[in-house]
């Protein structure tokens, strides 16, 4: 583990982009030498805190040319945010970009302070993608103003979709529910992600519909525990590793924390309050977590590319074992699925 807080450390001592770029494909290659079954929850902590020091130092040379550009006015508060795995604390090496701005300032300086974030999220997506996090191909990113907006924009705009209530509308909020700081006024996010909870745990229709949500998409898993691989084309004998039961769990404890009113951000934080709540049958509880970490342990192991494929894998490469536990962690992921639909409809 110590070549990896070593990396770190390089790291926070960075001073351009290709730097970065290097540090990240090191982290790569240093994690391929200790990655083991018995470490992954460590491992996943550290990966993490590493994607962390890498965006972060992104984001303030971003910050930094913004400045030196002297494009509009810096708000007075705001925050770079991160979603989707890393969000959740919990992205392999190759994982692409989830992010957003939020910025608060004064009435007659919006138009201003739109022109510094909008320039700022330019330089800093592009800076994530040169050292190694591909754009998002669904546009969740600083550059659209879906995510990259004042506060006034953004809770118009989230009490639209909880009003509207639209198969995307649904979609966006389980993207936001994610959100969590990364670089700049860390409470304007907490405070913003704590207010989004409450409204949703106050509409009991969108909770119904929420939960309808997370029936998708349909594990491939047949009656006789046969696994349902990709038949034809490019990924022919291939699972997709997010889709194959991994997102079904994680979308599975959103529900139940919107449902609670738990605001965390990370799957483990809501994990071990939906535990300590006794929201999941005990026994569901440890096969969840146990779900969680075979996904990932397999996700890591295998993702070792960047590419659009990363997240396809051959079943015919992983280990008898490796199959053996994703067969169980996917019957979880069924199991987590029933619970939320028998949850949501009594809603």
């Amino acid at each position: 583990m110590e070549l990896l807080y070593e990396l770190m450390k390089q790291m926070e001592q960075t001073e351009t982009i290709g730097e970065l770029r290097v540090c990240h494909y090191e982290l790569a290659r240093r994690l391929r030498l200790v990655l083991q079954w018995e470490r992954i929850e460590l491992l996943s902590h550290i990966v993490s805190e590493a994607h962390e020091v890498l965006m972060q130092r992104a984001f303030q040379l971003a910050e930094e040319e913004t400045l030196r550009a002297a494009v509009g006015i810096r708000p007075r508060k705001w925050c770079w945010y991160v979603m989707g795995s890393l969000g959740r604390r919990e992205p392999t090496i190759w994982t692409d970009q989830d992010n957003g701005i939020l910025f608060e300032c004064g009435g007659h300086e919006e138009k201003e302070c739109y022109e510094f974030v909008r320039h700022m999220a330019a330089v800093g997506t592009n800076y994530l993608y040169e050292i190694g996090y591909p754009y998002c191909p669904g546009y969740v990113m600083a550059t659209n103003k879906r995510w990259g907006q004042s506060l006034a924009d953004w809770e118009n705009q989230i009490k639209t979709y909880i009003r509207d209530r639209l198969p995307n509308d649904i979609r966006f909020l389980f993207i936001a529910i994610d959100m969590r700081p990364i670089y700049g006024d860390s409470q304007l996010v907490i405070d913003r992600r704590q207010a989004l909870f409450d409204w949703i745990h106050r509409e009991p229709q969108l909770l119904q519909q929420m939960g309808e949500h997370v029936m998708f998409p349909t594990v491939p898993l047949g009656w006789f525990h046969n696994v349902q691989i990709e038949r034809w084309g490019a990924y022919s004998g291939a699972i997709h590793m997010k889709h194959g039961g991994y997102v079904q769990i994680v979308n599975a404890l959103k529900w139940l924390s919107c449902f609670a009113n738990i605001s965390a951000a990370t799957t483990l934080e809501r994990w071990n309050e939906i535990t300590k709540q006794a929201l999941l049958p005990l026994e569901l509880v440890k096969e969840a977590k146990e779900a969680l970490s075979i996904y990932y342990y397999v996700r890591l192991k295998y993702a070792t590319e960047a590419g659009s494929d990363r997240d396809y894998v051959l079943w015919r490469t992983l280990e008898a074992n490796e199959r053996k536990w994703l067969k169980k962690a996917m019957r979880t992921a069924k199991k987590m699925q029933r619970f939320v639909a028998r949850q949501a409809g009594g809603k």
